[in-house]
């Protein structure tokens, strides 16, 4: 897809808008409900772990809201666009239609919920009284990071999707792996070393909810080599996984 074509971008405009309204966020109790879903997380998990888990961490439900919020935008943006070929499989079999509209509208819908979250947590972090430096202004940064690792394994799913089916149900099953070995509820202080910490430190969700976490809880800039070294590497699997899915998109029609 090329980005400078408003013919492609006015697309993927409406692809979204139909994707939002399947969602049934066009309602506001629909839309209110996104929000809502990830507060009464962190209510739960601050009544189960803030007397163990939450000692020494400083505004520990914002803590956990970040973690929430991101894991929650990871997981539904994958989930959904995982199989968005096959649900679309008229539009996927369409010769001219570009399939990758698909699954980054797929994906802009919970992106909406999910910079919406952010400024909610920007508005608990004042409330709190975290004190917000220029720092701050690098948020949208760690956001843009977020947005890119949803793409590249969203763009993998679905082109695998298509070949094989069961691919799903693994895929449900590792989400709820990752909520365990993605430190939401826990700082990487309680792992200690082994290889516990290197399993979370593999996990890349874990590095943008840090990033995350010290601008909004610290009130500081991250660490800004390995922001970079990062988000390299997020662009260079960007464009890997875009190549692939441009590479297999001749044969989802057949086999959607």
């Amino acid at each position: 897809m090329k980005l400078g074509d408003h013919k492609y971008l006015n697309l993927w405009r409406e692809m979204t808008h139909a994707q939002f309204k399947l969602r049934d966020q066009s309602s506001f109790f629909g839309f209110l409900w996104s929000f809502l879903n990830p507060l009464i997380s962190v209510g739960l998990l601050f009544i189960v772990f803030s007397s163990q888990l939450g000692n020494g961490i400083e505004y520990y439900a914002l803590y956990m809201l970040i973690g929430i919020v991101f894991y929650t935008h990871f997981s539904n943006a994958t989930a959904s666009s995982i199989s968005v070929l096959q649900s679309m499989a008229a539009l996927t079999r369409n010769g001219v239609f570009p399939k990758d509209v698909l699954v980054i509208s797929a994906i802009s819908t919970h992106s909406i919920d999910f910079i919406l979250s952010m400024l909610i947590c920007l508005l608990i972090a004042l409330f709190y009284g975290v004190p917000m430096t220029a720092s701050i202004l690098a948020l949208p940064l760690v956001m843009i990071l977020q947005i890119m690792l949803v793409l590249w394994v969203s763009l993998l799913l679905a082109s695998f999707f298509v070949f094989v089916r069961d691919l799903q149900h693994i895929y449900n099953v590792f989400l709820r792996l990752l909520f365990f070995i993605t430190p939401i509820f826990f700082a990487l202080s309680f792992i200690g070393p082994g290889l516990g910490r290197y399993v979370i430190l593999v996990n890349p969700l874990s590095h943008t909810i840090i990033f995350a976490r010290d601008l909004l809880t610290k009130g500081q800039l991250f660490d800004l080599q390995e922001f970079a070294i990062f988000f390299s590497i997020n662009a260079i699997l960007l464009f890997a996984s875009y190549k692939i899915f441009k590479r297999l998109e001749p044969m989802f029609a057949e086999n959607v």
